[in-house]
């Protein structure tokens, strides 16, 4: 197994990992909002610390499922038994032991003991946590489930993915792809970004982000995209972002807007339209001339978006609060296009929010299947005859994609599926899989797992 590599011991950024962790299990809360939140409260985190705060925090979250089998065998006492801060600083540790290099153990076991004392544990409990990691410091590493034994167990715990997750993928995949996928999830993303080019082109701005100290190459399917490879400061920091010369996207969500046909001039609405990373690209496509009425029912991701759009230069966007699963504040048949950025299980982003593996469950599955039934009827509501409705997702399972939209399909007899790739780049064709499903992969492609489908009315 790979080990990733981390600066040298941070206490200041082991404390803020232990707290964001253990805020987040008690709360029930995102760890990455937390993160978010500690790092705009601590500004003047050095950047090793902010690197290793972020590596911790979500190293932790993504090798949870490990982490934990290897330690209900070193402890006594259930793991869900045990003092909450306790399960948070003994996986905290047990990550830095095992999985990253260049981390002293000592240090390891001296700041865990540490931040224990700080937080107001008992003498025991701090006895307790030393004695665990010494354990794993020594070598007592207990052995990996036997894959011959149990498959669904052992393919969990290597790979750190929930069982049931585990399972619903042996039964479509198979054993190979299978582990193929799960392995895919545990690599760390590549940083991508997407060109502006209302405001610039790829070129100019590999020149610009090196002038800034930072080496960036070319995507491998989109044109506007950049993957960086080193930088100096925080991109965010960065003149050229402020000035909105770009924006983080992975490839995958750059691709899906290239099969709308191109609109200039014309009405579009994204419904779904989180922080507007689809939203300026679709308007830098329509060369800014139009309409684009941006559709969100969450308050601060539609600020988030202004902003975005604000510092993209796009002048055609209009942000609407509104339930996109609700009656949408727009005439029948009013627009050319519509895009459906639907509420979904998100497995198919795993590698970039490991904590979904331990928020989501499988009973959770069926629950988001009623609101992308009920936005697609709404989308087509609005959809003119001879327009284009273009549906996504982030996830891998076929509820929520195939077999979702073969329902609709089923229903409203004035739609086809549009297998046409519309202006999806050259390297990208071969992601249009028969009938006309886009999907991607981080295992085959390196690209978070994304499905879309347009549909055409008649």
């Amino acid at each position: 197994m790979h080990r990733p590599t981390a600066s040298p011991p941070v206490a200041g950024a082991r404390a803020l990992a232990l707290d964001i962790l253990a805020a987040a299990a008690r709360r029930g809360t995102s760890v990455e909002d937390g993160l978010a939140a500690a790092l705009r409260r601590h500004a003047d985190l050095q950047r090793p610390d902010r690197a290793l705060l972020l590596e911790l925090v979500q190293g932790v979250k993504r090798w949870e499922v490990r982490l934990d089998y290897l330690l209900a065998q070193l402890s006594h006492i259930p793991l869900p038994k045990l003092h909450p801060l306790v399960l948070q600083s003994l996986r905290l540790g047990a990550f830095q032991i095992l999985m990253l290099d260049r981390v002293p153990d000592r240090a390891v076991l001296y700041e865990a003991g540490q931040l224990a004392k700080a937080r107001g544990l008992p003498k025991a409990h701090v006895g307790f946590i030393n004695a665990v990691l010494r354990r794993l410091a020594a070598g007592d590493v207990p052995p990996l489930p036997d894959p011959a034994a149990d498959p669904v167990l052992a393919l969990s715990v290597i790979h750190s993915h929930p069982a049931w997750l585990v399972k619903r993928w042996l039964e479509r995949y198979g054993p190979e792809l299978t582990a193929a996928r799960l392995l895919a999830n545990n690599r760390i993303p590549p940083l991508t970004v997407r060109v502006n080019t209302l405001k610039t082109d790829p070129g100019a701005l590999r020149q610009r982000l090196a002038a800034e100290g930072v080496t960036a190459r070319a995507g491998r399917f989109s044109p506007a995209a950049l993957i960086l490879e080193t930088w100096e400061a925080a991109p965010t920091s960065l003149a050229s972002y402020r000035e909105g010369l770009w924006l983080f996207q992975d490839e995958a969500a750059q691709l899906v807007s290239y099969l709308l046909p191109s609109l200039p001039g014309g009405r579009l609405a994204e419904i779904g339209a989180g922080r507007g990373g689809k939203t300026t690209q679709a308007a830098e496509a329509m060369g800014d001339r139009g309409l684009l009425v941006a559709v969100d029912s969450h308050r601060g991701r539609l600020q988030e978006l202004q902003i975005n759009v604000r510092r993209a230069g796009v002048k055609m966007v209009c942000p609407v609060r509104a339930d996109g699963a609700a009656a949408l504040p727009l005439k029948p048949a009013a627009l050319d296009a519509a895009v459906l950025d639907v509420p979904c299980s998100a497995l198919g982003i795993l590698r970039r929010h490991p904590e979904i593996k331990s928020r989501l469950s499988e009973a959770d599955l069926p629950t988001f299947l009623p609101r992308q039934r009920a936005m697609l009827e709404e989308a087509a509501r609005v959809l003119k005859p001879g327009g284009h409705l273009l549906y996504i997702t982030c996830t891998t399972e076929p509820e929520e994609n195939e077999t979702q939209i073969d329902d609709f399909l089923s229903r409203h007899p004035d739609f086809r599926l549009a297998p046409d790739p519309g202006r999806l780049p050259a390297p990208a064709r071969d992601l249009i899989q028969p009938p006309g499903w886009f999907r991607t992969s981080p295992a085959d492609h390196d690209l978070d797992a994304l499905f879309a489908a347009v549909l055409a009315k008649s």
